[in-house]
């Protein structure tokens, strides 16, 4: 059984959660739960998997293992009875680059990507430094979550519009998209010829309660055709400094462009380590999983519960995937600077405020649930100090 309660020093490993921003805003006193990074431990078959590379002593180039190929086939058949053949699986070292080099290779510069807002800003500066125009549609407020705004989705769709980024589960707003809704995005892709990239990277953290759909469920021939889902045991398994994750693509048309993609920026062989990742997580450490969910589910209690007695004002949204929380503070703060400034400069805590995910969500919050309770309990200490002055 892990262990996640036991604080993990991450200082002085170059890590760019703690030490790059330390840097950034002056300091080794902050906690740091902007980024989307968690402090566990990894599985110990990941550590001795390197321990055995390491032993070994020669990092020469490195081919993909076949049990990578037939590992992520067995673990989307296990938890989300999708069947895939070994040869509609991609290795790319990480989504943010595979959709760079998707949209480079479907569209033209001058062309439209359209996504929604609030929206995790690599994937549309993905777009933007490809030249395409960027439309953030922004999702609908609803009771205390969000949701599919189709209308606004139809509205902005232009005869430039060649391609759509769908996050499930969304980041920052945690939402488990329905099957019902993955239908309408389907739809809505194929009525407009639209490209469709899907990052799931976040597909195995949910809520007890909460279900997960894969766009890989939507049986539409049309919408497979024009399909390409993202993912990565980076997140799960806490290996993003790996270089590890996937695409899945049915089309064996859009293989063969994102293929010629990797060609052209001369990605070939992965990291001995991603090797390694890839070839062990899915096939022996399906374990970590559950026991990383019920310990998100508690800290997200013990936040919530902790949060609202400090907060009396704050809305805290639904959390239905993720490890991470969306909060409202508007009702808290009188803007946004106000409650950045109360977080890091008094409390000494580093967030990520609303607006880095899109204008429309000033003074929303998000938090990143993945730190020890030790850590967490710190946090609500130097809250009610700086609440206490």
């Amino acid at each position: 059984m892990m262990d996640f309660a036991t604080p993990v020093e991450r200082r002085g490993t170059d890590c760019a959660k703690w030490d790059t921003f330390d840097k950034i805003y002056g300091g080794t006193d902050l906690i740091h739960v902007g980024c989307a990074d968690m402090d566990f431990k990894s599985p110990p078959e990941i550590c001795q998997a390197f321990a055995d590379i390491a032993a070994h002593g020669v990092f020469g180039y490195t081919d993909l293992s076949p049990d990578f190929y037939s590992g992520v086939a067995a673990w989307y058949q296990r938890r989300h009875g999708i069947m895939l053949t070994p040869d509609e699986v991609m290795f790319t070292p990480r989504i943010n680059i595979a959709c760079g080099l998707c949209i480079e290779a479907l569209t033209r510069p001058g062309d439209e990507v359209i996504l929604n807002s609030p929206a995790y800003p690599p994937l549309a500066q993905a777009a933007a430094d490809n030249g395409r125009f960027v439309r953030a549609v922004p999702l609908k407020a609803q009771d205390d979550s969000f949701t599919l705004d189709m209308d606004a989705l139809e509205a902005a769709v232009s005869p430039k519009t060649k391609f759509m980024i769908l996050v499930n589960p969304h980041n920052p707003t945690t939402r488990c998209w329905s099957l019902a809704e993955l239908q309408c995005i389907a739809d809505f892709c194929v009525r407009h010829e639209l490209y469709l990239f899907c990052d799931e990277i976040h597909a195995d953290f949910i809520k007890a309660g909460c279900s997960f759909h894969s766009m890989l469920e939507i049986a539409d021939p049309a919408l497979q055709e024009r399909l390409i889902v993202a993912n990565s045991p980076a997140k799960t398994f806490n290996v993003m400094g790996a270089l590890a994750a996937y695409l899945i693509i049915r089309n064996p048309k859009l293989r063969q462009a994102f293929y010629r993609e990797m060609q052209r920026i001369g990605e070939h062989n992965p990291g001995i380590f991603a090797n390694a990742v890839l070839k062990t997580v899915y096939q022996q450490c399906e374990y970590y999983v559950a026991e990383v969910n019920a310990y998100i589910d508690g800290n997200e209690s013990y936040i919530r519960q902790e949060f609202m007695r400090l907060f009396p004002k704050l809305k805290i949204l639904r959390r239905e995937g993720t490890y991470l929380l969306w909060m409202d503070f508007r009702q808290v703060f009188a803007t946004e600077d106000a409650m950045f400034d109360f977080f890091l400069n008094q409390a000494r805590v580093e967030v990520y405020a609303g607006s880095h995910f899109g204008a429309d969500f000033a003074g929303f919050m998000r938090f990143n649930l993945a730190e020890s309770r030790v850590i967490l309990q710190e946090i609500v200490r130097r809250i009610e100090t700086a609440q206490a002055r």
